[in-house]
């Protein structure tokens, strides 16, 4: 099975976090690593990825000290990408 890098931007999320985080857990494919970079979210979305990353290794958490901007989270995350797919 191929190895899959998921790319997962945020920024004061905590509405939504939990339930984006889930539904990519529950995925049929299990073979992938979620990488996840916060811009300096401070609504607790900080908070809800550390117990997530905690839970499960597949996570990656990488927390921005300055706010980059979508376009800057983004091309950050995709310097992570080690998997033929992402």
């Amino acid at each position: 099975m191929e190895k899959v890098d998921i790319l997962l931007a945020t920024y004061n999320g905590v509405k939504y976090i939990r339930e984006q985080i889930d539904s990519i857990l529950n995925q049929t494919h299990i073979e992938f690593r979620l990488l996840i970079s916060d811009d300096g979210s401070t609504d607790g979305t900080r908070e809800v990825l550390n117990e997530y990353q905690q839970k499960d290794n597949r996570i990656k958490i990488f927390m921005q000290e300055s706010n980059l901007g979508v376009v800057k989270n983004f091309e950050f995350l995709l310097k992570k990408v080690e998997a033929n797919y992402y």
